[in-house]
């Protein structure tokens, strides 16, 4: 395959578009020496702003609701879209495939295969908050139904998402049996020198926006237990700030960097040096631990502290040598914590090795190698 035209939901070049993902992806299709055509699907940011502030207000604030209508869901969007949808079709008429890290759209103005690579659908991620969709998303879904029922070739990047998915539209999700690791460090790093920086170090790090607010609450209670027995001890936050979080001026040992953008170098750096500077990683969230914070710390050989989220458990197992899981709540975070603190040199720096190790090869690079195999096989069935 000599050209891609790749659709992502925000611009491709730029690293803070979801997670980095699109920007990684594209750059690594490029090594392959693929042309990569990148289109930028998202909403537009005037349209969408205005929508979605005077929704939330309406519907929030005066209808007491826990949902309200967005913008990305309305006929209008998709309107819009498909409009840039014909334009890339007709820009690019030796494009060979249409890749979309969605499963909202397909390009139905272009004869080449639609292929959609992402987490999970609009529909799944309504299920996993925990509700019902709502009369003003039944058309949206209908139309991701659509798009999903057309689609040429359907990828996950989970595996528990790809049985469950598959379970509810009847077609095949496939699942590569790995994962990436999205980072855009470039510095020196040795992994015998970190064990022993990390061995030393006072700092516990986490990772995580205001969706994860309820387990950072519970990493802070744990630390502060921690601080009876070791006084040293620092928690660094990332993602979040100390006005959403609601500390105090006694908390001057916790560090909130709210959140860090990876194309600002300066901020970049400081990432990189909480990343390979922590004694652990925690994110004690039940249902989601946020898996791309915690398998790049894991390949920069930080110990991991999480909750046994389904799809971590399927790719790594029920008993890992990297951390520790916190099974429940009679599992004490602040005991996990205290037996990390206190491990010998030794048994740190192999759980040190063996969080590396697990996911030594979940580079961009071996990951795409993979795609594109796999693509050239489904498609000669």
């Amino acid at each position: 395959m000599k050209e891609i035209t790749v659709y992502s939901n925000g611009d491709s070049h730029d690293l803070t578009t979801w997670s980095n993902v699109p920007y990684l992806f594209c750059r690594a299709l490029e090594k392959k020496g693929i042309r990569v055509n990148r289109v930028n699907i998202a909403a537009n940011k005037g349209l969408n702003r205005w929508f979605n502030t005077l929704f939330y207000y309406l519907f929030r604030k005066l209808l007491k609701r826990k949902s309200s209508p967005t913008f990305y869901r309305t006929w209008f969007h998709r309107a819009l879209i498909n409009r840039r949808l014909k334009k890339a079709a007709a820009a690019f008429p030796s494009s060979e495939m249409n890749l979309f890290l969605s499963y909202l759209f397909i390009n139905q103005f272009s004869d080449k295969p639609n292929v959609l690579w992402c987490d999970w659908t609009d529909r799944v991620s309504i299920e996993r908050m925990g509700r019902n969709p709502q009369w003003f998303e039944t058309a949206s879904l209908a139309h991701e139904d659509r798009v999903i029922a057309k689609a040429d070739l359907l990828y996950t990047m989970f595996p528990v998402c790809k049985q469950h998915m598959e379970d509810l539209y009847g077609r095949e999700f496939r699942y590569l049996n790995r994962n990436v690791i999205n980072t855009v460090y470039d510095g020196e790093w040795d992994l015998k020198e970190s064990a022993e920086t990390r061995y030393r170090s006072n700092n516990v790090l986490f990772i995580g926006n205001h969706r994860y607010r309820a387990g950072a609450e519970k990493l802070i209670a744990s630390c502060r237990e921690l601080r009876k027995n070791h006084p040293d001890l620092k928690l660094h936050i990332i993602g979040m700030t100390g006005t959403e979080l609601s500390l105090s001026d006694n908390d001057d040992w916790i560090k909130c960097h709210g959140y860090l953008r990876k194309d600002n170098a300066s901020e970049r750096e400081v990432y990189y040096s909480l990343l390979l500077d922590a004694k652990v990683f925690v994110n004690p969230s039940k249902q989601w631990g946020g898996y791309s914070s915690t398998v790049e710390a894991m390949f920069y050989g930080c110990p991991v502290v999480v909750s046994p989220y389904e799809d971590f458990v399927a790719n790594f197992g029920n008993d890992i040598k990297f951390g520790m899981y916190l099974r429940d709540e009679s599992a004490s975070l602040t005991n996990l914590l205290e037996k990390i603190l206190s491990l010998p040199r030794e048994t740190y720096s192999q759980m040190a090795e063996a969080a590396h190790s697990t996911v030594a090869d979940y580079t961009w690079d071996n990951y795409v190698t993979h795609f594109l195999a796999d693509i050239e096989n489904a498609m000669q069935k």
